[in-house]
C-alpha cells in the first residue's frame, strides 16, 4: 500500500532542513535567556526571571469587558493557564502586595497605573483548573472533581478558622468538603464559597476556571458524557449565572461545548475565540515579538524558517497573524525546528471521528495538506452529540488549532496554519489509513492529490 505521507516527508526534508544544519558555526547552542517550558505560574515566571511576552494588559481587558462572565477559547498550549494565573495574582485581596510587585514595569502598570491602584489586590479570588482531570470512568472523574473543589476550599481555609464567622451548618458543610465526605454538596459548592467570601471581605468575588472543557472531553472519550454534563452544568451555572456574589467570571478552554449539550443555562456568557477581535493579541505571539526574541538569541537569520514552521494563525483583526507560543518557546530554548506543539497532545479521536464522518470532508482536507484553502461549513459550538457531522468536525479542527481561517457568514475559509501542523495531520491520517486497511486505489488517489499529479 502506498504511504499517504511519503511525498510530504520528502517535501519537508527539502524545504525545512534541521535548524542545527543552518546555524552559523560560531554561534553558541546555549540559549541566552531562561525559558518557562512547563512553567505556567505567573508569580514563578516573574520572580525567577523567565523570558515571557508581556500580556499584562489582558487583566484590564478582562475586567473592563462588558460581560459579567467570559469564555475565552484558544488551542492547547497557548498560555491560557498563565493568563488565568496572572489575573489571580493581580486581583487577589489576600495578597495585595503581589499586584504591585509582580506587575511592576509591565505594560499594564506603565500604561495605566491608576487601574493597578484601584483594582490590584481588590477582590477575593476563586481559581481552579481542570487541566489535569484524566479518568476513564465517571467514578474516577467524580473523585477528581471533588478533590479539586476541596482544594479550592482549602485555599480559603481562613474562613473556616476565623472564630465565629461561619454558622454551625456552614462549618459542618465546609468540613465535609475539606474531608471529601460523600455527603457533601459539591455541585453548588463554588457558589456557596463566593457567598462566604463576599460576606467575609465585603467584596464580590472574581472566579477563574481554567480548562473548563477538559472533563467533558474525557467524558466523551470514555463513555460517561451524561454523568459529567449533569455535574458540571450544575456547578458552572450556579457560580456564574445570577450570582449576586460574583464580580467577574472567566472560563478558558479549547472548545465551546454546544449549549444544548452543556451550558444551556449559561446564556450570559460572552464568548471570545480567534474569530473575535477582543483579546486577539493577548494570546499567541506577534511577528515583531518573534523578531525581537530571535535577535536576542543571535538567530535573526532564522526568521523565515521559524515563520514557515510555527506562524500562520489568522485572527479577526486584518493582517494580525499569530505564532504558536509553545512551539516558539521550545525553539528558542532548544534552537532547532521540531513539532513541539503536536508532541504535547494525542488527538487521534479527531481522525476517528472524521473517518466516520462524510467522505466529502476527508476529500476537502487532503488539498489543505498541500497548502490550499477551502470553504467549509462551520459552527461556533461543538456538538459532542453529533460529532460525525461535517460542521461539528470542521469546528473541532479549527478550535483545536489544526486549522485556521477567516469567517464568511456560516462558512470558514480554512487552511492548515503551518508546517508543524501539516506534518501532524499527515501522520495522523497515515496511522488511521493503516489501521483501516485502506485500498491501494484510494491511497494512490491521496498521494496524487498531495503531489499535485
Amino acid at each position: 500500500m502506498l504511504s499517504l505521507c511519503a511525498p510530504w516527508r520528502v517535501r519537508f526534508a527539502t524545504c525545512a532542513p534541521s535548524f542545527s544544519s543552518r546555524r552559523r558555526a560560531s554561534s553558541s547552542s546555549v540559549p541566552a535567556l531562561k525559558y518557562p517550558i512547563g512553567v505556567s505560574d505567573y508569580k514563578e515566571i516573574r520572580e525567577e526571571q523567565y523570558f515571557h511576552w508581556d500580556r499584562s494588559l489582558f487583566v484590564k481587558e478582562f475586567y473592563q469587558d462588558a460581560g459579567k462572565a467570559l469564555l475565552i477559547l484558544r488551542p492547547r498550549r497557548w498560555a491560557k493557564t498563565t493568563n488565568v494565573s496572572m489575573a489571580k495574582y493581580f486581583f487577589d485581596i489576600t495578597q495585595p502586595q503581589l499586584a504591585h510587585e509582580l506587575f511592576q514595569n509591565t505594560k499594564l502598570s506603565l500604561e495605566d497605573p491608576s487601574f493597578c491602584e484601584q483594582y490590584g489586590g481588590a477582590f477575593p479570588v476563586i481559581s481552579v483548573s481542570f487541566g489535569e482531570c484524566r479518568a476513564n470512568t465517571w467514578e474516577k472523574m467524580e473523585q477528581w472533581l471533588c478533590q479539586l473543589i476541596a482544594d479550592v476550599y482549602n485555599d480559603h481555609i481562613y474562613l473556616y478558622e476565623a472564630e465565629g464567622f461561619l454558622k454551625e451548618h456552614e462549618t459542618l458543610e465546609f468540613s465535609r468538603i475539606l474531608k471529601r465526605n460523600a455527603t457533601a454538596f459539591y455541585e453548588p459548592a463554588l457558589r456557596k464559597l463566593t457567598s462566604l467570601l463576599h460576606r467575609y471581605h465585603k467584596k464580590r468575588v472574581v472566579v477563574l476556571i481554567d480548562e473548563y472543557d477538559k472533563p467533558v472531553n474525557e467524558a466523551y472519550r470514555h463513555g460517561y458524557f451524561d454523568d459529567a454534563i449533569s455535574f458540571l452544568t450544575s456547578a458552572y451555572t450556579s457560580v456564574l449565572k445570577d450570582n449576586v456574589h460574583l464580580e467577574k467570571g472567566l472560563l478558558t478552554g479549547v472548545l465551546r461545548v454546544a449549549k444544548a449539550d452543556y451550558l444551556s443555562d449559561l446564556n450570559n456568557l460572552e464568548v471570545y475565540s480567534l474569530l473575535d477581535t477582543s483579546f486577539a493579541d493577548k494570546y499567541g505571539v506577534l511577528e515583531e515579538e518573534v523578531v525581537s526574541a530571535l535577535e536576542q538569541e543571535g538567530m535573526g537569520d532564522q526568521l523565515q524558517a521559524v515563520r514557515s514552521y510555527y506562524d500562520g494563525y489568522d485572527t479577526a483583526i486584518p493582517d494580525l497573524r499569530l505564532y504558536n507560543p509553545w512551539s516558539l518557546l521550545n525553539f528558542l530554548k532548544h534552537q532547532r525546528l521540531a513539532p513541539y506543539w503536536t508532541e504535547t497532545g494525542r488527538y487521534d479521536f479527531i481522525a476517528e471521528a472524521m473517518w466516520a464522518g462524510p467522505m466529502e470532508m476527508r476529500e476537502k482536507l487532503l488539498p489543505m495538506l498541500d497548502g490550499k484553502s477551502c470553504e467549509v461549513p462551520f459552527e461556533t459550538d461543538t456538538k459532542f452529540s453529533n460529532l460525525k457531522s461535517s460542521k461539528a468536525l470542521w469546528s473541532l479542527l479549527y478550535f483545536s488549532g489544526y486549522l485556521t481561517g477567516t469567517r464568511s457568514n456560516s462558512f470558514l475559509v480554512a487552511r492548515v496554519p503551518n508546517t508543524e501542523v501539516t506534518r501532524e495531520l499527515s501522520v495522523m491520517w497515515e496511522r488511521l489509513f493503516e489501521s483501516k486497511n485502506v485500498s491501494e486505489e484510494y491511497s494512490f488517489l491521496v498521494s496524487a492529490i498531495l503531489t499535485g499529479n
